[in-house]
């Protein structure tokens, strides 16, 4: 059998496992006598036995040589759909009229996680029991022409009609049956941007298939940068920037296990966005899992108090407040990607940063709009003030150190002394009371 190209396609699995019936067909020399045996038919026995056994030596060094290539020998399931599935030419026709390959390359499907796995094709199409497939407009002389005593009958190109109007509609029917296995994670991406996206009537938002593949699947983070590229695939725009930032070229040029791709900030099944009412409260979460991280962050000689800073000030204690208090209500103040950006993250000392000193106030007039030049001043990048870089504020924050625990410890001593010497007062005066019935008395 030739593929499109005009080349022979190598040997199939059915054939390996069917060579040694094939070999005695075609060497197999006429039945012996049934009785009065001579040494000639002992002879002709013996050769049937070393043919037999020959056969079988050879069947068993494809196999040997198909398993060190990566390939595995068929089970009777894969072979079945291998017999009109392996062919290249075999196409179907949807209700728009477009042509979809239905050929499945064994190669590609065997080194899959399900290959690896040993499923076999029922166990996603359980409904393609019957062979030929039920509603099936083909026989099997439609694909396999020829005089079958002459042996083997040589396929076809063949065409069959789909029972579905697109792809799409065949991409979202073929989904379904991700749900027999995987059912947990149907039910943590039925709330999630995606899902809310389909159930709003766009047939076009990502399923599972979309992501993982169909007979291809293969791990979605080998190499990590997979994850990325594979969001790219409908969100391009974004990526584009992702790719340019400081996580984006850290992840795909350098392969840099530490940075964030997409489904570390936005979720892998749960996909939220932009618009979800809890995730610019808890971005600040997200960006702190890895900026307050001390063992990660020292590997890049990044500091952690760019993170405790922010949560010590005003908009980082207010949106921690929001956080906790209204998850769902989403606070006003500034969180980490208004001021640094949201995928188009870069350095602080590149010019094109958003906190670029030159590009400081611009940044800052999205929310102060009445921000001069000297306003962002006031910033200290993130920094804890020492006497060093900065000693007017350092002796201003270690006055208030000081004198508010005093202040507040004064007035608790004050308010401790007071009462005592009220109860001393008021003891002083029950015993007078006292004494004065007594004397009356």
């Amino acid at each position: 059998m030739k593929n499109r190209t005009g080349t022979p396609n190598r040997t199939t699995h059915t054939e390996r496992c069917d060579l040694p019936r094939r070999l005695l067909a075609r060497t197999r020399p006429p039945r012996l006598p049934s009785c009065g045996a001579t040494s000639h038919g002992l002879i002709e026995g013996i050769a049937i036995l070393l043919v037999g056994l020959a056969a079988l030596t050879l069947a068993a060094l494809h196999t040997k040589t198909a398993m060190a290539q990566g390939d595995q020998p068929p089970d009777h399931g894969r072979s079945n759909c291998h017999m009109c599935h392996s062919d290249p030419d075999l196409v179907g026709k949807l209700g728009d009229g477009e042509l979809i390959d239905l050929y499945v390359d064994p190669a590609v499907y065997y080194p899959s996680v399900h290959g690896l796995a040993g499923l076999e094709c029922l166990a996603c199409h359980a409904d393609q029991r019957a062979y030929p497939h039920q509603n099936s407009q083909i026989s099997c002389s439609d694909c396999h022409v020829g005089d079958p005593s002459e042996g083997a009958a040589r396929m076809v190109a063949l065409q069959v009609d789909l029972p579905y109007p697109n792809r799409r509609a065949l991409t979202l029917e073929a989904n379904e049956t991700c749900r027999l296995c995987h059912d947990d994670k149907f039910e943590e991406a039925k709330d999630s941007a995606h899902a809310r996206v389909l159930a709003g009537g766009n047939p076009d938002a990502p399923v599972c298939v979309d992501c993982h593949g169909s007979h291809d699947i293969t791990p979605p983070d080998q190499p990590r940068s997979r994850i990325s590229s594979t969001c790219a695939t409908c969100h391009r725009a974004v990526y584009t920037t992702y790719r340019s930032s400081v996580h984006g070229e850290a992840l795909i040029g350098e392969g840099n296990p530490d940075v964030p791709t997409c489904v570390d900030c936005h979720g892998v099944h749960s996909v939220r966005g932009p618009r979800d009412p809890s995730f610019r409260n808890d971005s600040i979460a997200i960006c702190g899992g890895c900026h307050a991280d001390e063992e990660r962050m020292s590997k890049y000689d990044i500091s952690t108090q760019v993170f405790q800073t922010y949560l010590n000030d005003f908009h980082g204690r207010s949106v921690d407040l929001f956080r906790r208090q209204s998850p769902n209500r989403p606070s006003t103040e500034a969180v980490c990607f208004d001021c640094h950006g949201i995928h188009n993250i870069r350095r602080p000392d590149d010019p094109l940063s958003t906190v670029y000193p030159s590009n400081l106030q611009h940044t800052c007039q999205q929310c102060h709009p009445d921000a001069n030049i000297t306003f962002p001043q006031a910033w200290l990048s993130h920094y804890t003030p020492t006497w060093q870089n900065n000693p007017v504020l350092y002796a201003v924050t270690t006055f208030y150190r000081i004198m508010i625990p005093l202040v507040i410890g004064g007035f608790l001593a004050y308010i401790a002394l007071d009462g005592a010497r009220r109860l001393m007062e008021r003891r002083r005066k029950w015993q007078a009371e006292e004494m004065e019935d007594l004397g009356t008395l």
